[in-house]
């Protein structure tokens, strides 16, 4: 399915949705250029980012210019820990708070997809986190083979995990782990160990949608419900969200 006819399907979920085409197609774009242009060095990577979100967000590139100098004066490696892009001090009287730690989120993705090498595998298995930038996932794909694959929001990358087992606590008690479904039976795995929660899909989802985040997207609902239940989600989404 395409994001129009998820749209015309879902329209209540129209406002992330849109976001997140914005947010694929800036990280795509930065994705290509890289590889066209065979360039590393910092200010490049930089300059990619920049000029890239202000074509996806319809911004006026002299208006975010000004976030290079703030890059490059605080001394933050972002390259190699994207992450350190989120606590930039960027002051705004056009932004609120949120809508700049919003843009810093936004602006950090491309920078964790570079850290990801196509082919790369690696496994969630010793700590839970992703092996690649370290980040907390909420969601996860059971291939044909009954196997769980954990999906970084981040830096998009999928390894192995436990078939049953919470990636936060290391609970593997399946008493201990509770299951909810929505309409489209994606699943909610519930520690009652830890009272966090991962989302599952089954490889057919996978095959509908042909976008882990996307699932994890329309199944926003179910966020809702098992959040009201005080279960708590560690990772953000695709848009940054976490509590919903």
């Amino acid at each position: 399915m395409n994001f129009d006819e998820i749209i015309k399907e879902k329209p209540h979920l129209q406002s992330p949705l849109e976001l997140y085409m914005k947010i694929k197609e800036l990280t795509e774009q930065c994705k290509k250029e890289r590889e066209r242009m065979k360039l590393d060095s910092d200010v490049s990577l930089i300059d990619i980012v920049l000029k890239n979100f202000s074509t996806a967000f319809q911004i006026p590139y002299e208006s975010i210019f000004f976030l290079k100098d703030e890059i490059l004066k605080s001394g933050k490696n972002i390259i190699k820990e994207p992450s350190s892009l989120w606590s930039l001090q960027i002051q705004s009287e056009e932004l609120s708070k949120e809508e700049v730690d919003r843009m810093l989120f936004i602006l950090s993705k491309p920078f964790f997809v570079f850290l990801r090498r196509d082919g790369q595998q690696a496994s969630f298995m010793e700590t839970g986190k992703c092996p690649i930038c370290g980040t907390e996932s909420s969601l996860s794909m059971i291939t044909e083979n009954n196997e769980k694959i954990m999906i970084c929001p981040l830096c998009e990358h999928g390894g192995s995990f436990f078939r049953i087992g919470c990636p936060y606590c290391f609970n593997k008690d399946s008493s201990k782990i509770e299951l909810l479904l929505d309409e489209e039976e994606i699943r909610a795995e519930l520690c009652l160990e830890c009272n966090t929660y991962i989302k599952s899909f089954k490889e057919n989802h996978y095959m509908k949608y042909r976008d882990p985040f996307l699932i994890d997207l329309v199944s926003l609902p179910l966020d809702i419900v098992v959040q009201k239940r005080g279960y708590i989600r560690r990772s953000p989404n695709i848009v940054g969200l976490r509590r919903i």
